[in-house]
């Protein structure tokens, strides 16, 4: 390509989507960190909160504008937030700044800690933008310590990009505050990506047991006359690897 080429990489492509998005998405992170009903902070409590965790720490993988790094600290880790965008990491210090929380620019397979870092490790729909999301597991499998837990929220969000039978709502019809963000650059990127050609949360489930996930827990959030909109995958790491 010439240096006036107009190319740009995959890779850019999605930072700059989600650059974008996130002002609105800190909106809506901003309005769910206020809602008492949020399941996502239902399911953390009841994994993750009957115990003491002074001591503890916690990794929020592709933390966004920071919600699941806010919640794990309330639950009393001590939490860092890891995003690849620069611009979702300053809302993220803006929704967090009663918390000390520490937030990183980096990207989600990157050799970022070292082994038996964490007691546990969350995201909130990080590994259907993955390349490879099998090697993110892996990573991750390697930074928990033994018994941590992997909690994963994802869902199936581009699948009907590959699977015509499905009845999937417009994005737009299903998220908040996307403003004047042309959403059909996400659908684009989307069709290159591994998890838009597979049916999840089975896909994840069969992934996570190679490598040597135990207990796996998958629950349903969201489903339409069977096709499953969004799910969490909650697992262990059972033994040192």
């Amino acid at each position: 390509m010439s240096g006036n080429s107009q190319y740009i990489s995959l890779d850019e492509a999605v930072q700059r989507y989600w650059s974008a998005r996130a002002q609105g998405y800190s909106l809506s992170t901003s309005e769910e960190l206020s809602n008492p009903e949020s399941v996502y902070r239902n399911l953390l409590n009841q994994y993750l909160g009957n115990e003491s965790n002074l001591n503890k720490r916690a990794l929020d993988m592709g933390c966004g504008p920071g919600f699941l790094a806010i919640e794990l600290a309330r639950l009393g880790f001590e939490t860092i937030g890891v995003d690849s965008c620069a611009s979702m990491l300053t809302e993220a210090r803006k929704n967090a700044q009663a918390f000390n929380i520490r937030f990183i620019e980096g990207d989600a397979a990157l050799n970022l800690f070292a082994e038996q870092s964490f007691d546990v490790i969350a995201s909130r729909n990080l590994v259907w933008n993955l390349h490879d999301p099998e090697k993110a597991y892996r990573q991750w499998f390697r930074w928990l310590k033994p018994k941590g837990k992997l909690i994963v929220f994802d869902g199936n969000h581009y699948r009907y990009l590959t699977d015509h039978n499905r009845h999937d709502r417009p994005h737009r019809e299903t998220h908040r505050h996307l403003g004047n963000v042309d959403i059909s650059i996400m659908e684009n990127i989307a069709k290159t990506l591994p998890m838009s050609a597979v049916d999840r949360p089975d896909y994840d489930r069969n992934v996570l047991k190679s490598i040597g996930f135990t207990n796996i827990d998958t629950i349903v959030l969201n489903q339409t006359d069977g096709e499953i909109h969004d799910f969490a995958i909650i697992c262990e790491k059972d033994y040192a690897d």
